[in-house]
């Protein structure tokens, strides 16, 4: 609503500036006054009576349309943000494995390129190798040794202390990616367009979504609020690499962070557990699209489509 009262605004101004011109240069040039009723009786009489009109007249009229129309077509015109692309740069040059696992164990044939890790009661322990191969090269495969005769501590979970609130259990791997799935959901149900997750600073982030009005939102599991400040301002230091006016807004969170309980970060949301932040987001809805979007939303998905994979290339 601002950018349509502003284009009239514009085009009232614009109006009333070529009707003061106007009206001068023919007051100058002709001595006609465009405001004057008599005056344009008089003219339309010469024009019934065939007399001579100064061609500069008319000219002077087409003229002044000329630039009427022009200038409103300039003020209400369509204007499409320039967003400059990450342009990634990726070596082609080839790349030379050396297998140095050809003259052991001749009779055993399989593909290098891939690492099988045997279960434990198949485990058998590598011999020490004289000659490490180089850094380039690519891994044999792997067998792991029995370690205590197949005998694994239980892991033990941290208990949550009154003295510590923000103290928070230790996610696997599994917990973590169901958890992702249950944070991309919140986010989904609140109408926002979730992106793929990226690796960030050797971090790999929970969530990645966007909405309307070039609005972000990133969040990380049981990841320090500083590491996630970290986070935000790599994405925003590419935004200003590439962008010449759009301003993105980050909003960012952290679930069980470690650092919680001293973090000075007031710009980062801090979350116990998913139920908080399920909690937080049931009134933050998206709002939906405005009608005269014209595909703008489309671009800005791409665009940051493009600087996930290029951010996660650094």
């Amino acid at each position: 609503m601002k950018i349509r009262l502003d284009n009239v605004l514009l085009c009232i101004l614009w109006l009333l500036a070529i009707t003061l011109g106007t009206c001068f240069w023919f007051n100058i040039a002709f001595g006609f006054n465009v405001f004057s009723a008599e005056h344009w009786e008089y003219v339309s009489a010469l024009q019934a009576a065939r007399t001579p009109i100064k061609p500069g007249f008319y000219v002077s009229m087409a003229i002044s349309i000329f630039l009427t129309i022009f200038g409103l077509y300039v003020v209400v015109r369509p204007r499409f943000r320039n967003i400059k692309m990450p342009i990634i740069k990726i070596d082609k040059k080839p790349i030379t494995i050396i297998n140095q696992n050809q003259t052991d164990n001749t009779n055993q044939k399989s593909d290098a390129s891939t690492i099988d890790v045997l279960p434990a009661e198949q485990q058998h322990t590598i011999p020490h190798a004289n000659n490490a191969p180089p850094a380039s090269a690519r891994p044999p495969r792997l067998t792991l040794p029995t370690l205590n005769g197949n005998y694994f501590s239980p892991v033990k979970e941290p208990v949550l202390s009154q003295d510590n609130p923000f103290a928070t259990n230790v996610y696997t791997q599994q917990n973590q990616t169901a958890d992702w799935s249950e944070i991309r959901d919140i986010f989904k149900n609140a109408g926002y367009t979730v992106k793929p997750n990226t690796k960030v600073n050797g971090l790999q982030t929970a969530l990645i979504a966007i909405g309307t009005n070039e609005v972000m939102w990133l969040g990380c599991v049981g990841v320090k609020t500083t590491e996630v400040r970290k986070i935000i301002e790599k994405f925003q230091q590419v935004f200003m690499d590439t962008l010449d006016e759009t301003e993105i807004e980050i909003n960012g969170f952290a679930i069980a962070a470690p650092d919680a309980a001293t973090s000075e970060f007031q710009d980062i949301l801090m979350f116990n557990s998913i139920s908080e932040l399920r909690t937080y987001m049931s009134d933050k809805q998206n709002p939906p699209l405005p009608e005269d979007d014209d595909g703008m939303f489309e671009a800005y998905s791409q665009y940051i489509d493009a600087v996930i994979t290029h951010i996660g290339k650094i």
